[in-house]
Order: structure tokens, then C-alpha cells, then sequence
């Protein structure tokens, strides 16, 4: 959908903040543990302090990146003057790539660490669930060490599904790998190098992002930067100061970017700030405070900084423990002001809890449901002589042996315009027994659709000289990189 949306800052409030942002670059400088971006800052013009491996980064430089956004925003056109309708029933989410370091076993009603079982289990739920989707590393899997587990989780994709999509590399040092494996397995040594870099706050990239940059950047690939500041933590606890931090180190990670590879594609920036509940010590991605910061970090990009930056996560780091309403609300209320305060389509998670770091199916089930009713929403409505129904009105009256309910009409249209709820309740009173539980009976429709999807699965037909050949690579990745 156009980026039309509700501004939250004034233009006095933009100029602060931009000034702010510029002035922390150019004086505090952010650390770059990397020799090799230090040497290309230095001769991109960055004031460079070896010994602390930090990089005071001038307004011109920082300028030009900017500059270099704005063209590609003007590329795209003037802006919308209002939002037009999407469509009715668009993707929905599905086994994305959410690399969850904990399962939510339904079954037990436990949390535990995501293991090999797991993952080929929710594989599986993926590849029944939508057959028009990629099925992605959902989980991670605690039984392998980092050098390899991404390996390992592609081969349980390749192994698994007829349709594997993407895993996350960790580290630079997986991609040839990744590249020995898509070329095994598409002809194409692209296929599955993906993922992105995020700064740690307050303003450093460290050594495992710098050199994930360089290896993207090597192989042509486009370049993502994303950041993660915490009010009263890693940010100032104020909101305008988590903004500045947050801007500063996504222009910070593009700077660096650009001075490795002047021509290089920077694909997007994106912010998930959260803030600290005092009492607790406790973080939070899903508050008034962290959501109105990554909004006016985006809007500040927008009409300061060129643009190309959303909220990372969408809607997915709520605060809830367990999938229920409470999942349901913060999801639904962090997707609408997204929507409404940045532009594009409302979306929903994709089955996070606990801070996106546990993953249902049960509640990736329930944010199917939501993300169908918005879809609905933000179509909006149809106007014609068909819809607006004249006659039908005329016919009808008031209603005095006549009704909607029985004409043709309705029966034409009742598909399209009315929205049907799988998991939702919609039933009359049943009691206070029965309606003091929302939560229990909304599992219990869970847990019979989940059994429902998992009994659709059917093992794909793989190619076995394929996988044998896989297998070896990732074989030699665990000797090499163990």
C-alpha cells in the first residue's frame, strides 16, 4: 500500500533530532571492530581513533549517504494523497525465518530450548500449513554449535519440505557453505545467503556484524542495518535520546557500507527499541514508550533521512509469555500503528512470544486469524451501483415482510464482504463457567487445527544424490569450522 500515514513530530521536532543525530556521529563516533572498515571510513574522510577503534564520522560524509537514500525514495515517485484498498485476502503468516531460541510445546505446556525434533516438526506444520509459502528456520536448535547449526537446519529444510526457503547465517565464515549448498542444490550460489546485521548499543558494530558486512558486500549482495537501543539501558531513558541512538547507528552502519562499497545496495535500516521496567529491571518491545520511538525514528528518516526504514519485527516482540488475547491485543495493537503511523499494509507476527525469543504454532495459528481480519480492514470498500444496492433497499424497506438476509443479493456477495472466523468466538452466552475460560477455549480450537494441519503433511520426494552431497559439505563445515 502508498506510504501514507499520520507524522507524530513537528518539523521543529525533526531538526532537533536530526541536528542531535548528525552531532553524535561527528563527535562521540561510534566503534568499528574492524580494521578494514576503520581503513575505508579513513579514506571515505572519517576522523579515525585506532587505538579505541572508533570512527567520528563528518556531517559531509554522513550527508552524502543520506543524499544517496533520497534518490532512490525520489526513484519511486511523489507520494500518495490517500491510502488506496489492498486486497481482500493477502499472504498470511506462515514458518518464516522467526529463528526462535525456545519451543512453546503445547502438548506439555512447556517452554524448552528449540532442539532438532522440534524444528523438523514445525518444518513439517510449515509445509502442510500454506502450500503457497517458502517454510524457513523457525527454530534454533540448542544440540548444535553455532559454527553449524544453520547448516544443519537447511538440511532438515532440503530433507523435509519441497519448498525450503531461507535459513540465518550467523557468521561470515558459514557463507561458502551456503554458497557450496545452493549451487548443489538451485545452480545458484545466491540461493541461501540471507540475514542481516544489527549495531550493538550504544553505537558499535562488532567484529561478528563488520565482518558479515564485508562478506555481503563482497558477493554483491545488498546491505541491511537494524538496531535494538533499550530506554534507560543502552539509550537514554528519554525518548527522543533513544531516537537519536538508534538513528545514529543505522546512518553509522550505512556509512560503513557505503565506504567498503561506494555502489553497494543499502536495502533497508530498521529499528525494534525497547525500554526498561524500573521495578524489574525487566526489558520490554512491546510499550508506549518503545513504540513510539521506533515510529519517530522512522518518520525521522522519512522526512529527514532518505527513508528505506521500518520497525524491525513488525509487530512480533510482545511482551506475553503464553499465545492467547494477551498476544493477540499487543500484536494487533503494535501492527495498526505501524500501519497507521508509517504507511504499508498492517502486519502481524508470525508466532513470537516472550520478546520474539519463543515460538508457538498455536499462536502463529491465531496470528493467521488476525492477520486475515486485517487484510479485510485495510480493503476497504467497493463502491458501485452492485454494491450499493438501490433496489435492493427500495425492495427491502423497512424490513416489513422482507429481509436482506434471503435475497439474491446476499447470496451473491456474502463471501466476499463477510469476514469468517476459524478460531474467534462469535457464539451466544454460554454461561460464566464457559465464558471465564476465552483463553482455554481458544487453545482447545488451536490445538484440533493445529492436529488438523500436521495430518495433511506428506513427506516430499528428495533427491538422495542431492542431500548426499549437501551432507558432505556440511560434514566438512563441522570439521573445519569446530
Amino acid at each position: 500500500m502508498p506510504d501514507v500515514c499520520i507524522n507524530i513530530l513537528t518539523d521543529s521536532d525533526l531538526d532537533q533530532l536530526a541536528e542531535a543525530t548528525l552531532t553524535v556521529l561527528a563527535q562521540t563516533g561510534v566503534m568499528y571492530q574492524s580494521e578494514a572498515i576503520l581503513d575505508a571510513l579513513d579514506k571515505a574522510g572519517a576522523e579515525i581513533d585506532r587505538e579505541n577503534h572508533r570512527a567520528r564520522l563528518p556531517r559531509s560524509l554522513v550527508e552524502g549517504v543520506v543524499e544517496r537514500q533520497r534518490r532512490r525514495a525520489g526513484a519511486k515517485g511523489p507520494p500518495a494523497t490517500r491510502r488506496e484498498p489492498g486486497p481482500r485476502d493477502g499472504p498470511l503468516p506462515a514458518v518464516y525465518n522467526q529463528v526462535a531460541q525456545f519451543y512453546y510445546d503445547h502438548e506439555r505446556g512447556a517452554r524448552r530450548a528449540g532442539n532438532r525434533q522440534d524444528f523438523v516438526s514445525m518444518v513439517q506444520f510449515g509445509d502442510a500449513l500454506d502450500e503457497r509459502q517458502t517454510v524457513d528456520q523457525v527454530l534454533l536448535m540448542h544440540e548444535e554449535p553455532a559454527p553449524v547449526e544453520p547448516l544443519e537446519a537447511l538440511t532438515l529444510l532440503l530433507r523435509h519440505t519441497s519448498r525450503p526457503g531461507s535459513v540465518y547465517p550467523h557468521f561470515a565464515e558459514q557463507f561458502p557453505y551456503l554458497e557450496e549448498i545452493g549451487e548443489i542444490y538451485a545452480g545458484d550460489p545466491r540461493r541461501f545467503l540471507t540475514g542481516g546485521i544489527f549495531m550493538v548499543s550504544p553505537l558499535r558494530m562488532d567484529q561478528r556484524a563488520c565482518d558479515y558486512m564485508a562478506g555481503m558486500i563482497r558477493r554483491g549482495l545488498s546491505c541491511g542495518v537494524g538496531t535494538q537501543p533499550v530506554s534507560g539501558i543502552s539509550a537514554p531513558v528519554t525518548r527522543a535520546g533513544t531516537v537519536v541512538v538508534g538513528a545514529a547507528e543505522i546512518l553509522a552502519g550505512w556509512a560503513a557500507a557505503t565506504a567498503l562499497e561506494p555502489d553497494v545496495e543499502l536495502a533497508w535500516g530498521c529499528i525494534c527499541s525497547g525500554s526498561v521496567d524500573m521495578p524489574t529491571g525487566n526489558v520490554t518491545f512491546c510499550s508506549p514508550e518503545s513504540m513510539v520511538q521506533d515510529i519517530g525514528c522512522v518518520e525521522l528518516f522519512r522526512r529527514r533521512f532518505g527513508g528505506h526504514v521500518t520497525v524491525a519485527g513488525g509487530s512480533d516482540y510482545t511482551s506475553a509469555k503464553l499465545p492467547g488475547y494477551q498476544a493477540g491485543f499487543e500484536k494487533a495493537f503494535e501492527a495498526m500503528a505501524v500501519s497507521a503511523y508509517t504507511g504499508g499494509h498492517p502486519r502481524l507476527g508470525a508466532g513470537l512470544l516472550d520478546l520474539g525469543r519463543m515460538f508457538s504454532p498455536l499462536q502463529l495459528l491465531i496470528d493467521r486469524e488476525l492477520q486475515s481480519f486485517l487484510w479485510r480492514f485495510s480493503a476497504g470498500m467497493e463502491v458501485d451501483h452492485e454494491q450499493i444496492a438501490l433496489d435492493l433497499i427500495a425492495a427491502v424497506g423497512s424490513g416489513i415482510g422482507a429481509s436482506y438476509l434471503d435475497s439474491d443479493h446476499t447470496l451473491r456477495h456474502y463471501r466476499e464482504n463477510l469476514w469468517f472466523p476459524a478460531l474467534m468466538e462469535r457464539g451466544v452466552w454460554r454461561g460464566e463457567c464457559e465464558e471465564e475460560r476465552p483463553d482455554e477455549k481458544l487453545l482447545e480450537r488451536c490445538r484440533t487445527q493445529f492436529t488438523d494441519v500436521m495430518s495433511r503433511y506428506r513427506t516430499p520426494e528428495v533427491d538422495e544424490d542431492m542431500l548426499t552431497e549437501v551432507r558432505e559439505v556440511v560434514d566438512r563445515a563441522r570439521r573445519e569450522l569446530l
